[in-house]
């Protein structure tokens, strides 16, 4: 058995500052925290940033009791990044909305929302279909736009790694 080396205090850091040195469960957010493997130690024996969340020892107990599964921790850390990050919390639930739908399918948008998902437009992980009967009122299109998310958006999405662990 490998004995477990203590996670590097640079690591420790960027893991703690990520979380506002607070617990990542947003329904907690207590401030005593322990640096967490979301990926348990004895499967992975490494100690790296994409696998540790800092949680307050409750919640660490309740993941390593299942309570917390593995696919929430990582959701709780993913969105720890996007605040630092360069997409807003509503462009990425925009995002898993748009990815769960099939291919085809699209979701109807209205016109004057579009500064909310710019960023999403501009990195073309969303195309606008725009539809060719168009109602105006008082000069603004009221007529919905449609949304559809790109291959790029599909796997964007996916190299997320949120498949079911």
């Amino acid at each position: 058995m490998v004995k477990r080396p203590p996670v590097p205090s640079d690591l420790r850091r960027r893991v703690l500052v990520e979380a506002g040195h607070r617990c990542a469960i947003p329904t907690c957010r207590h401030i005593e925290v322990d640096v967490h493997h979301i990926v348990p130690w004895a499967q992975c024996q490494a100690h790296k940033y994409d696998n540790l969340i800092a949680i307050c020892p409750n919640c660490h107990r309740r993941a390593d009791r299942g309570e917390i599964d593995r696919k929430s921790l990582r959701l709780y850390k993913l969105n720890l990044r996007f605040i630092h990050d360069k997409y807003s919390q509503f462009e990425m639930d925009m995002m898993f909305e748009l990815h769960a739908l099939q291919s085809e399918q699209v979701i109807m948008w209205p016109p004057y929302l579009n500064l909310l998902i710019k960023r999403l437009i501009e990195s073309q992980f969303v195309d606008i279909e725009r539809p060719r009967a168009k109602v105006s009122l008082g000069g603004m299109q009221a007529s919905p736009d449609h949304l559809k998310i790109t291959p790029r958006g599909r796997q964007f999405i996916d190299s997320l790694g949120l498949k079911e662990l």
